[in-house]
């Protein structure tokens, strides 16, 4: 891929990362004495919330995804190369599905669960989902959600849809990864694969779910077989799996979640933290370049743990819960 290509896109980055929230005024939001204060310094930012909507969720939900949508249209308006903005998209698009395939087999209107976020309209994901054709999409995505209602069809289990979906979404990311001539970019794919299933393994133990309920969820696009991953979690060994897929080169302190893997105690939190620390940091040796897609993806990372680190605080806000678990939580912040 030519990095000159990418020369216009990156030039406007480095005016509209200027609108990223820093690291001081996230402090400003965790210090806000109410919400009226709180409002009024939302209101310079990308997301301009009232007091009153500061007391409802769905209020605070609609408008951080509005922002973010408004970022992805952007992008994929922008982009010399469009896959790079659909391996970040790609989720929204799959969580679209299971909500359009979940609403094809109750009959059910879920319209309002569904994302406007990915490459192509809302509209035209839906006709993929009720005719199972589509002149929009690859094939292989056509095909893999005709196995998945036609798996349906047999078993009449939602969970088949939920399940099929999850796994279609990564099968998708591997595809996308080997056209990338790129070793962040696979990396970033193979980091997200791998700590899913880890994520799973662990929930599904703590839930005492039996292993073949496990087996069904993992996904086959890991390192390593979905079996291996149960025998990891269960033994304790997760410090040799995390040094094989933790990126080599990073100034970040993470021994507190070696120690906790290695006496057992690392929790599912714990796990998705650290898998957004990872990602951030495998993306921020684009921190001064100029060229590249590189400059890009970092962007789109950083708007993505933006709303994350918005969505831990308000939610906490809105809630009354104490502040200091969200300070804990709170994702890495864009240069900082």
């Amino acid at each position: 891929m030519d990095s000159t290509l990418f020369s216009q896109i990156n030039t406007t980055i480095a005016v509209k990362e200027n609108s990223l929230l820093t690291e001081e005024f996230f402090q400003k939001l965790l210090q806000a004495e109410d919400r009226e204060v709180l409002a009024l310094l939302l209101q310079s930012t990308s997301y301009p919330l009232s007091a009153e909507d500061l007391e409802d969720l769905d209020a605070i939900e609609q408008v951080l995804i509005k922002t973010l949508a408004a970022e992805y249209q952007w992008a994929f308006e922008e982009t010399p190369d469009k896959a790079i903005v659909s391996m970040f998209s790609l989720r929204y698009v799959y969580h679209n599905i299971k909500v359009l395939f979940k609403a094809k087999a109750s009959k059910q209107d879920f319209s309002q669960l569904l994302l406007p976020i990915g490459e192509q309209p809302l509209e035209a994901l839906s006709h993929l989902v009720s005719t199972l054709h589509s002149e929009f999409f690859p094939n292989f995505m056509v095909e893999e959600l005709r196995d998945i209602w036609s798996e349906y069809e047999d078993y009449r289990d939602i969970r088949v849809l939920e399940v099929g979906t999850d796994l279609a979404y990564f099968k998708h990311l591997k595809k996308m990864a080997e056209q990338f001539d790129s070793s962040v970019f696979n990396q970033a794919v193979q980091l997200m694969i791998e700590f899913y299933n880890v994520i799973t393994v662990k929930r599904a133990l703590d839930q005492k779910k039996p292993q073949s309920f496990m087996l069904q969820l993992l996904s086959e696009d890991g390192n390593l077989a979905p079996k291996d991953y149960i025998t990891l979690v269960e033994n304790q060994e997760l410090t040799v799996w995390f040094n094989q897929v933790n990126p080599d080169g990073f100034k970040v302190d993470l021994r507190d979640y070696e120690e906790k893997m290695r006496q057992g105690s690392i929790t599912a939190v714990d796990l998705e933290y650290l898998y957004d620390v990872l990602q951030f940091n495998l993306l921020e040796q684009a921190r001064f370049e100029i060229q590249g897609p590189l400059v890009l993806a970092r962007y789109l990372l950083g708007r993505e743990l933006e709303v994350k680190n918005l969505r831990l605080l308000l939610s906490a806000i809105c809630n009354d819960l104490p502040l200091e678990a969200v300070k804990e939580r709170m994702r890495p912040v864009y240069g900082q």
